[in-house]
């Protein structure tokens, strides 16, 4: 955990200064008029290799302590997981002689497709994030022209409300398939969360299959997402050859989405041997859970409309702009604290601060 969060922090981090040197790239505007206006975006714009160079290097750096840390997390995780799964088989099989964790062909094949699989997720999120760096200053520059000239405003008016809405948005880390773009902070996230799932997933399905394990349990637990609810408690056969129970395959289990194998499901296995197995675990209240849910929902919300806010004031200082603007960000991040506090004093939820913070640049 500690390692993930390592990794969390320091693309957390990048973000926060790829948006602050595109500020103080562009800075504040506040002497440019429309008579210069075409000399100060030349100007701008011979300047982006240089930015672009910069930028490359934060990335870099970022990379060089990124990469050993996600492949440590990955052997940790991967070690812990099949001691825990090591020691429940054994619990229930005691008489089965079984394949050493470090001798193990399954293992070590899905120790290689893990590394293979994060470093590959890593190399795209730089890529993109260079590049949508670039895209984001000239964009920035783009739209506050086009208003400045448009509007009754000032450059620096329309620059301000232009790099507001860029760090509201966040810095791009990935553009899918459907052309939807993904923040630094939900990606990362996603990326570790992944990462983390895959180690348990992968590790552990290598292990049943040292011991040739067929039947499983699947956790269960209040707050569950509400897709996973009518599969959590019960017992399901690997193979599908089961005549008694279901195939694994028949639930969501193995999507980015599904049961166990879903970004923040809380969901696991656990070896079922039949006669000799106690059933753990059954479903939860289904209203009650879906209720749970939602509010944890609404928190996560909550806690990245505040780092949000952090990060436009963040990338205001940055441009040096008027006072004034300043203080409205300061407003605007005291008022998010504020609903809240609202939103925990209803619900009685725990208030997570550090999910409130944005890394210091």
């Amino acid at each position: 955990m500690q390692l993930s969060q390592q990794i969390i922090e320091i693309y957390l981090k990048l973000e926060g200064l790829l948006l602050d040197s595109i500020g103080k790239a562009i800075g504040s505007g506040s002497n440019v008029t429309k008579d210069t206006l075409e000399k100060w975006q030349a100007s701008l714009y011979r300047e982006l290799s240089s930015l672009q160079n910069y930028q490359l290097r934060l990335i870099m750096q970022a990379a060089k302590k990124v990469n050993p840390k996600m492949r440590s997390m990955i052997r940790e995780m991967a070690t812990d997981q099949a001691r825990i799964t090591t020691k429940e088989i054994q619990q229930v099989l005691p008489e089965l002689e079984g394949i050493p964790f470090t001798d193990s062909t399954n293992t070590k094949q899905a120790l290689m497709t893990l590394d293979l699989e994060a470093m590959t997720r890593l190399e795209m999120m730089n890529a993109t994030m260079l590049k949508q760096s670039s895209s984001i200053y000239l964009e920035i520059i783009t739209q506050a022209s086009a208003e400045f000239v448009n509007g009754a405003i000032t450059l620096e008016e329309a620059l301000v409300k232009t790099a507001a809405k860029w760090s509201e948005n966040g810095m791009p880390a990935l553009i899918d398939r459907r052309g939807a773009k993904w923040s630094t902070e939900a990606y990362v996230n996603m990326v570790v969360k992944n990462t983390q799932k895959n180690v348990a997933d992968k590790i552990q399905n290598a292990r049943f299959d040292d011991y040739d394990v067929d039947l499983v349990g699947v956790s269960s637990h209040a707050g569950s997402r509400p897709t996973h609810l009518d599969y959590q408690g019960r017992i399901y056969s690997r193979s599908g050859k089961s005549k008694k129970y279901p195939p694994l395959s028949s639930t969501s289990y193995g999507k980015i989405d599904g049961i166990v194998t879903g970004i923040n499901c809380n969901h696991r296995l656990y070896v079922y041997i039949e006669g000799v197995s106690v059933q753990r675990y059954h479903p939860y209240n289904k209203k009650e859970s879906i209720a749970k849910y939602k509010e944890s929902q609404r928190q996560r919300l909550l806690e990245r409309n505040i780092r949000k806010a952090k990060h436009q004031f963040s990338m205001l200082q940055s441009m040096e702009v008027d006072e004034n603007y300043l203080k409205d960000a300061r407003r605007r991040i005291t008022y998010r604290q504020a609903q809240m506090r609202q939103f925990i004093n209803q619900t009685g939820r725990t208030r997570r601060y550090n999910r409130e913070q944005i890394v210091e640049t």
